[in-house]
């Protein structure tokens, strides 16, 4: 073998290694087409934490996070800031096309180590609901500090509430508005005092809220409130309502495909209702639906945040009948999607609270 070409080799295998050590080269390679929505929408994305070989179901990895940002440009979704989301829906200041909110809770030490390195790669901004609890003095494993908080904020985060303690506050209606306030308030102004800035945003933790909920969080000076109630936004969306897609340990690209490019299921009616509190453990649950009118229904699925449910679709009622012989006592978020002829994904997520 010649010296030259021993070189060219040497060289090649130098430059495949250092490429299967950089993200970017590694993308996984798409092998499936989603298509888009027919109705426009304003897609919010709910992560918790990035982390290799995280233990919880709500855990994904770095390499699946800079994958799914990959997706996003690469099929033409618009990143944007809260500040812009909350813009156009006091003002209705434009929003570009396919635009896309995305959001952490909680306030692991990884939203700053691991998740915002890969977002700057991308050039594309965050938001952050932290609850108190998470808000650190010293630098430590279990949250993040004022300083590092500046730092999310300098790259382009927002920084909102999530309450003092990462309450249920579904538990506190209807007669605890003292102590949902404190929490609601609290938090907020604590944020606000050790950032300097506006804190006009709340993610209700578990998602958990009732209609007295809202109501305190209106009060508290909240201007928007964010599920996780799965589902894309039409584009006039309730802003005290606004659905998250929650990505999951388990999520394969596709199935993050499927979430951000999927379309709002017209419903006529859930038993229970959103937000709705009931004294029994329903055996069932049901949802009547409206699909458009060229549109079959190839398969029903449905789950309870991540736990899969046995669920069927009633053609001649269009009723989307779902099994939940085990559900527990406290607040639910459930999830009801279908499949079309068409290959696209209708999605409705609500929540209700058993006691």
């Amino acid at each position: 073998m010649k010296r030259s070409t021993k070189a060219f080799l040497l060289s090649l295998l130098l430059v495949l290694v250092l490429c299967l050590g950089l993200t970017g080269c590694s993308q996984e390679q798409i092998t499936f087409v989603v298509p888009e929505s027919k109705v426009p929408t304003i897609t919010i994305l709910a992560y918790h934490r990035i982390i290799d070989g995280g233990p919880s179901f709500i855990d994904v990895t770095p390499h699946m996070f800079d994958n799914q940002l990959s997706y996003l440009k690469d099929n033409g979704y618009n990143v944007i800031s809260y500040e812009e989301l909350l813009s156009y829906l006091q003002d209705k200041s434009p929003l570009p096309q396919k635009p896309v909110l995305i959001t952490f809770d909680d306030g692991y030490k990884e939203t700053l180590t691991n998740a915002a390195p890969i977002l700057a790669k991308h050039k594309m901004p965050a938001t952050l609901f932290i609850y108190s609890d998470r808000l650190k003095s010293s630098e430590s494993s279990g949250g993040l500090t004022v300083d590092e908080l500046k730092e999310l904020q300098r790259l382009g985060w927002s920084i909102q509430a999530h309450t003092i303690s990462h309450a249920d506050l579904s538990s506190f209606a209807p007669n605890n508005k003292e102590g949902a306030m404190r929490e609601l308030v609290e938090n907020k102004d604590l944020i606000e005092k050790s950032l300097g800035t506006e804190v006009t945003a709340l993610a209700y933790p578990y998602g958990a809220y009732t209609k007295e909920v809202e109501d305190w969080a209106k009060e508290a000076g909240y201007l928007t409130c964010f599920l996780i109630e799965e589902g894309p936004n039409n584009l006039n969306p309730n802003p005290y309502r606004l659905n998250r897609h929650m990505l999951y340990a388990k999520d394969t690209l596709e199935d993050f495909a499927h979430k951000v490019s999927s379309t709002p299921l017209e419903i006529i009616r859930t038993v229970p209702a959103q937000a709705q509190v009931i004294n029994y453990r329903p055996a069932t649950v049901i949802a009547d639906i409206k699909l458009p009118q060229e549109v079959e229904v190839v398969k029903v699925f449905a789950d309870l945040e991540s736990q899969e449910l046995k669920a069927r679709f009633d053609d001649k009622k269009q009723r989307i009948v779902v099994e939940t012989p085990n559900i527990s006592y406290g607040h639910q978020n459930l999830t009801v999607r279908i499949l079309g002829n068409d290959g696209r994904s209708y999605i409705y997520g609500w929540s209700f609270v058993i006691r």
